[in-house]
C-alpha cells in the first residue's frame, strides 16, 4: 500500500475495509497513533475515546468478516465537536460549567452514526460554548491551525478541522451558527457542509442560537462529505426543529454540463452514494424532484454575486475565487453575474443574523449569567451581556429582514442553481490578533471572518466550503457554494466536480 492510511480519504479506507483489504482494527490503531502523535501541539482532541473505539473497531471487523457490512462508515475512525451528546462520554461543551458533564444519551446524529458502524476515536475542541470563531478557549488552552500553528483554525469547529487536515480521523460532525463549519473548513484547507435549516436533527446537540444552528459534516473530500451528509440527514421526530422532506440519493458527476434531472441515466465519472433514510428509515432513491436538482436545464447555472461578496476582500481570496468560477465554466457550467437589485441586501441580514444570536444566545445561557458569571470567558461574557440588551422591537425587525430576505432569495435560485463566493474575505489570521487591514481598511478580524457566511444561517440555505487554492503565505482558501433550500445534491455535485479538477484537496500542512 503506497499510500499511507491517515493519508487517505473516507471513501478510499470505507472501500478498502469492505473489500478486507485492511481491518477496521488495524484503521483504528493507526488513527490513534497518529492522535498521539500529531495532536499535543495542536489541542484538536479534547477526549481520546481509545479504548471504546478500540471495541468498536473489533466488533466491526466480526460483523463484516460475516457479511454483516452496514456502509462506507462501517469500521472508520471518526470525530465529534465536543458538544454533540454522547452516551457515557463526557461533553464539555468548550466551557468550565460542563467540564464534567457525561450524557446519559446520545444525539440522534450519534446514533446515526453508531448505527453505520462507525468508530468515534473521540471529541474534538471548540472555542467556549460555540460562541466564537478562533478556538482559542480560555479553559481548554487555543487549538491551532497545521498550516501555521501561530494561527488560528478558524471556529467554532476548529478541532474537527484541525483532526481532519491532519489525518486524525476521516470524517467528523459540527456545528454551524454563523460559519462555525465553512471557516474552519476553509482555515484549514478541508470541505465542511452546512445542510439545509431541518434537514439534520439538532436533539440532544447544546444550543447556541435556537433558530440559527445547524449541524453538518466536515471531511476532506466534497465525496466524503457526502457519505456523511446520507448517514446523518433525515426526519427526527423528536427535535422540534426538523423537517420532514425527502433526502434523496447524490449522484455525484466530473462535468456540469449534463442534466441531473434524471439520475438514471448513467454518467461519464459519475459517483453515486448509498441512499439515505425517508422518515420511516426507509431508503429513498433518486433527486429527480424540484429539491434535488437542476429542474432539467442541461448545464448548472452558477451565480457570482456583484456587490457585497466582493466589495472588501483579501485580493488574493478574490482572485483565486474568480479562478475556482473559470473552472466551473470549463466543466460545462454557465456563469453569470447577479448584481443588485436581484441579489438581496446582504448586509441587512448579516445584521438580522448578528441581532437574533445576541438574544437567542443570552436566552440560552440566562443562568449561566447570571448565576455563574466568573465561570464564564470573559468573551462570552461580554456578549451575552450585549444579548441581554437587544430590544423586543429589535428581535421581532431581525426575523422580519430575515423572513423577507429567504424568500427574496428562494426567487434568485429560481433562476440560478447555485451562488459561489469566497467562504471567508481573508485567510487565517494569528491567534491573539484580532485586527486585520483588508482593502485598506482596518477591521476586526473575527467580524471579517463571518460577513460572508453569516447570512445563510439566518435564511438556512444550504452552503458548501471547499479549499480553492493557498496564498503567497502557503494558507488555504474557500470556495463557498450555496444552493436552494433542500437541494444540497446540486451543492455538493459543483463542489465535487470543481474537487475533481484540481488537487488543492490532495495537500497536507507540514506537521
Amino acid at each position: 500500500m503506497s499510500t499511507p492510511l491517515h493519508e487517505m480519504s473516507l471513501a478510499d479506507v470505507g472501500a478498502l475495509i469492505r473489500s478486507k483489504q485492511v481491518s477496521p482494527v488495524e484503521v483504528t490503531a493507526q488513527a490513534l497513533e497518529r492522535i498521539e502523535q500529531v495532536n499535543p501541539p495542536l489541542n484538536a482532541f479534547w477526549t481520546v475515546t481509545a479504548d471504546l473505539a478500540r471495541e468498536q473497531a473489533r466488533a466491526a471487523e466480526t460483523e463484516i468478516a460475516k457479511g454483516e457490512y452496514r456502509g462506507p462508515l462501517h469500521g472508520v475512525p471518526v470525530a465529534l465537536k465536543d458538544l454533540f451528546y454522547t452516551r457515557g462520554i463526557r461533553t464539555t461543551a468548550g466551557s468550565k460549567i460542563m467540564a464534567d458533564f457525561v450524557p446519559d444519551a446520545d444525539a440522534t446524529v450519534v446514533e446515526r452514526l453508531r448505527q453505520a458502524g462507525a468508530v468515534l476515536v473521540g471529541k474534538t475542541a471548540l472555542h467556549e460554548f460555540a460562541y466564537g470563531i478562533t478556538n482559542d478557549n480560555p479553559h481548554f488552552g487555543p487549538t491551532r491551525n497545521p498550516w501555521d500553528p501561530a494561527r488560528t483554525p478558524g471556529g467554532s469547529s476548529g478541532g474537527s478541522a484541525v483532526a481532519l487536515a491532519t489525518g486524525m480521523c476521516y470524517a467528523a460532525l459540527g456545528t454551524d451558527t454563523g460559519g462555525s463549519i465553512r471557516i474552519p473548513a476553509c482555515f484549514c484547507g478541508v470541505a465542511g457542509l452546512k445542510p439545509t435549516r431541518g434537514r439534520v436533527s439538532l436533539r440532544n446537540v447544546y444550543p447556541l442560537g435556537y433558530t440559527l444552528d445547524h449541524v453538518g459534516p466536515m471531511a476532506r473530500t466534497v465525496v466524503d462529505v457526502g457519505l456523511v451528509y446520507q448517514i446523518i440527514a433525515g426526519f427526527d421526530p423528536q427535535d422540534d426543529f426538523s423537517e420532514d422532506r425527502p433526502v434523496g440519493e447524490v449522484r455525484l458527476s466530473k462535468s456540469l454540463s449534463q442534466s441531473r434531472a434524471n439520475p438514471s441515466r448513467d454518467r461519464e465519472g459519475a459517483v453515486s452514494l448509498n441512499p439515505s433514510r425517508d422518515s420511516n428509515g426507509a431508503a429513498t432513491q433518486g433527486i429527480g424532484n424540484r429539491e434535488q436538482g437542476t429542474g432539467g436545464r442541461s448545464q448548472v447555472l452558477v451565480g457570482i454575486p456583484e456587490n457585497y461578496f466582493f466589495d472588501c476582500v483579501h485580493p488574493e481570496v478574490a482572485a483565486l475565487v474568480r479562478k475556482a468560477a473559470g473552472v466551473l465554466e470549463d466543466l460545462g457550467a454557465t456563469v453569470v453575474p447577479v448584481r443588485a437589485p436581484d441579489m438581496p441586501d446582504m448586509e441587512e441580514l448579516t445584521e438580522a443574523n448578528l441581532r437574533t444570536l445576541l438574544v437567542e444566545a443570552y436566552v440560552v445561557h440566562k443562568e449561566h449569567l447570571e448565576n455563574r458569571p466568573n465561570d464564564l470567558g470573559e468573551e462570552i461574557r461580554r456578549r451575552l451581556a450585549q444579548g441581554r440588551e437587544v430590544s423586543a422591537p429589535d428581535y421581532v425587525q431581525a426575523q422580519l429582514d430575515r423572513h423577507r430576505i429567504r424568500r427574496q432569495l428562494e426567487q434568485l435560485f429560481e433562476h440560478v442553481d447555485v451562488l459561489v463566493t469566497p467562504t471567508t474575505p481573508l485567510v487565517a489570521f494569528k491567534l491573539g490578533e484580532n485586527r486585520t487591514i483588508i482593502c485598506g481598511k482596518e477591521e476586526d478580524a473575527r467580524a471579517a471572518t463571518t460577513r460572508l457566511t453569516r447570512g445563510f444561517n439566518a435564511t438556512g440555505h444550504p452552503a458548501l466550503s471547499v479549499c480553492c487554492g493557498f496564498s503567497s503565505e502557503g494558507l488555504p482558501v474557500g470556495l463557498q457554494i450555496v444552493g436552494r433550500l433542500w437541494d444540497e445534491a446540486t451543492v455538493l455535485q459543483v463542489g465535487y466536480a470543481y474537487e475533481q479538477a484540481t488537487d488543492w484537496h490532495t495537500r497536507r500542512p507540514p506537521i
